[in-house]
């Protein structure tokens, strides 16, 4: 920051340049106050039914103090000018005093809803919050989130997809099971049923035999339910199929209803 030294001897030389220097170094002074936005709450301006105290705002960068009083819709930006004698003996307004109030000018649309106001705990501090929770984000191929936009639509500057998620859901992992470490890939698209899968089982029927050779198909008389079968009546048999399938069957992978996102990550070193 530029300064002026006023412990030399001799004469300090005060004209209007140096009061010019030094209302230029009160401006610059207020620069921080863009950090809290276009509307914001320095100190002060404390809400109490329907009235604000006075307080200190910065409106656009430029610190003011603020004038309480009713709540109203907006706040405006009063100016007030003082003459000032010169040493010609003429009265100039060059003593401007300016402060925020509420009211409404017709031309300013400072509204009072959108002035934000930093927490006690301070802008570091929050920012330190911030940073602790975006922390996942700051090793590489460490996070990443979902992306429901359609394809066509641009990712946001810093961004890249993921390639090798796509396809997959994510799931917890499971300590000591085989195939569920964290890092492990596992599952399928679809799946063919086999024999693996069936349970074991059978299915009853019933059969008829016309027998007109004293037993039918070589099968020997009185075959089956202790009917005989060389009468050419048709007799039904109650029989059972062989059993097939397993006692403890494969499982069938089934895919829950899903929704086909894009999973993203902040490209590494984007912003240093």
């Amino acid at each position: 920051m530029n300064t002026i030294d006023y412990t030399q001897t001799g004469g300090f030389p005060l004209d209007q340049n140096v009061l010019a220097f030094m209302q230029a170094q009160s401006q610059l002074a207020q620069l921080p106050a863009h950090f809290g936005g276009q509307l914001c709450i320095i100190s002060g301006c404390t809400v109490t039914g329907t009235s604000v105290t006075a307080g200190f705002v910065a409106i656009n960068g430029e610190v003011l103090p603020f004038n309480g009083g009713t709540i109203s819709p907006k706040v405006i930006i009063v100016e007030t000018a003082t003459n000032l004698t010169y040493e010609d003996g003429n009265a100039k307004p060059v003593q401007k005093i300016r402060y925020a109030t509420f009211g409404d000018d017709g031309v300013q649309n400072n509204l009072w809803a959108n002035f934000k106001r930093n927490t006690t705990e301070g802008v570091l501090a929050r920012l330190e919050r911030l940073e602790w929770i975006a922390a996942p984000f700051l090793n590489a191929n460490a996070s990443m989130v979902f992306w429901r936009k359609p394809a066509s639509v641009p990712l946001p500057a810093g961004w890249q997809e993921v390639i090798d998620w796509r396809g997959r859901l994510a799931m917890g992992h499971k300590v000591g099971v085989a195939g569920f470490a964290v890092g492990d890939v596992t599952g399928k698209e679809g799946h063919v049923m086999t024999l693996d899968n069936l349970i074991e089982h059978d299915h009853p029927y019933k059969d008829i035999f016309y027998s007109e050779f004293g037993g039918s198909i070589g099968l020997p008389n009185n075959y089956g339910s202790g009917r005989s079968d060389n009468d050419n009546s048709g007799h039904q048999i109650d029989r059972v199929t062989s059993k097939t399938g397993f006692a403890n069957p494969t499982p069938i992978p089934t895919l829950p209803p899903v929704k086909i996102i894009m999973y993203i990550e902040p490209i590494p070193n984007y912003i240093a």
